[in-house]
C-alpha cells in the first residue's frame, strides 16, 4: 500500500528511523521510498501504518495516500476515499495555506462525510510536498501519554532518558505487544516504562540497589502487572539465551560506568555488553542501544555477536557533544 508519514520537525533522521524500525516490526516487505521534508513517503500494510500512527515517538500522523491538490495545493483535489469511515472526520491543515475548508468540503460534497472536529474517527491530512499537496487518511492518534508517565514517577535520576526518547529506543528496538523485553541498564525504568506500555511484558535489570528499588516505585506506580525489576549486572545477566524478543537500553558513559567495575576499555565492556545481548536475544530479535561519540564502531564485535548494524543515527546531545542510536538485529 502506498503511504505517507509526516514527521516532527527537528531530528529527520531519528524520525525516519524510528519509522522504519515500527513499519518493519509489522511487515517485513515495507520499505521507506523518499523524504521530502517532514513528509515521507513509504510502502506499507495498512496495519503497519496504523501501528505507525499510533506508537511512534517523532511521527505526527501516519496512513495511506487519498488524494493531492495540484499546482502546489492552488490547483484541484484529487481524492480517493473508498471504504475510509466518514462519518466522523476532521482535516488537518500542516501546509499553513488555510487549506480546511476547501477539504472538508470536497470530502462532504463527494463521499456524504460528516464533519466532527471534537471527536473524529479519522482524519484527513494535508501536508506539502515538492510540487503539490498531499493527502493522508489516518485514523486520530492515541494519547502517548509522555507527560502523565513521567508526572507519576516517584524516582529520578538525572541520567535518565525523556519519556519520548525512551520510546523511540524501545520503536528502535522492535518491541511487540505480548513479547518479553529488557533493559539491562534500567535505572529509574525510562525505557521498560515505555515497553511496558505498549504491552509488552518489560524487564528491568540494574546493578545499583538505590536506582533499582527507584525504579520498582515507578513501575509499580504505572503498571498493576506485566512488568518486573531486578539487581544485576548487565554484563553478567542471570538469564537463559535466547530468552527475550528486544532489548533496548542505555549503557553507561564516563563516570556512570564506575558502578560496573574495571572491565578494561569501554570499547571492552560495549563488547562484552553486546556479546550477552546476542545471547540473551530470540533469532532476528531487535536491539537498540546508545553509543557516545568518539567509540569506532568499527572496533565492536558485530559479527562475533552475531549481530547486523541496520542504522547509526546521530544525536546531537549538546553542541559539543553527539550520541548515537544504534538498531541492529540478532541474525538466524
Amino acid at each position: 500500500m502506498e503511504g505517507a508519514a509526516y514527521i516532527w520537525g527537528g531530528n529527520a533522521e531519528m524520525a525516519i528511523g524510528e519509522l522504519e524500525s515500527i513499519l518493519s516490526t509489522y511487515d517485513r516487505e515495507s520499505r521507506v521510498v523518499r523524504a521530502e521534508g517532514r513528509l515521507v513517503y513509504v510502502e506499507a500494510s495498512d496495519e503497519a501504518l496504523r501501528r505507525l500512527n499510533a506508537r511512534a515517538a517523532f511521527t505526527r500522523y501516519s496512513g495511506k495516500l487519498v488524494g493531492e491538490i495540484s499546482n502546489r495545493g492552488l490547483g484541484e483535489i484529487s481524492l480517493s476515499l473508498k471504504d475510509v469511515d466518514l462519518s466522523a472526520f476532521k482535516v488537518i491543515d500542516e501546509t499553513g495555506m488555510g487549506l480546511e475548508r476547501r477539504i472538508g468540503e470536497a470530502v462532504v460534497k463527494g463521499y456524504g462525510g460528516k464533519v466532527n472536529l471534537d471527536r473524529p474517527i479519522n482524519l484527513i491530512v494535508a501536508a506539502k510536498s515538492e510540487d503539490k499537496v498531499v493527502l493522508i487518511v489516518a485514523e486520530m492518534p492515541p494519547e502517548k501519554g509522555f507527560w502523565e508517565r513521567r508526572k507519576k514517577r516517584v524516582y529520578f535520576e538525572i541520567s535518565a532518558l525523556a519519556p519520548q526518547l525512551a520510546r523511540f529506543m524501545v520503536n528502535l528496538a522492535m518491541v511487540k505487544e505480548g513479547s518479553l523485553f529488557l533493559d539491562p541498564f534500567a535505572g529509574s525504568m525510562s525505557i521498560p516504562i515505555e515497553a511496558a506500555s505498549l504491552g509488552a511484558y518489560a524487564v528491568g535489570g540494574e546493578i545499583d540497589a538505590v536506582s533499582a528499588t527507584g525504579g520498582f516505585e515507578n513501575m509499580n506506580n504505572l503498571f498493576a502487572a506485566g512488568w518486573d525489576v531486578l539487581v544485576a549486572d548487565a554484563v553478567h545477566p542471570p538469564f537463559k539465551d535466547g530468552t527475550f524478543d528486544s532489548i533496548a537500553t542505555d549503557p553507561p558513559f564516563g563516570r556512570l560506568k564506575r558502578a560496573f567495575g574495571d572491565k578494561g576499555s569501554y570499547v571492552d565492556f560495549l563488547s562484552t555488553f553486546m556479546l550477552e545481548a546476542s545471547r540473551l536475544l530470540v533469532p532476528f530479535g531487535g536491539l537498540a542501544f546508545l553509543l557516545p561519540q568518539g567509540v569506532d564502531q568499527g572496533s565492536l564485535p558485530w559479527k562475533e555477536a552475531g549481530l547486523k548494524p541496520l542504522r547509526f543515527i546521530p544525536m546531537r546531545a549538546h553542541k559539543s557533544f553527539t550520541r548515537y542510536a544504534v538498531r541492529a538485529i540478532k541474525t538466524g
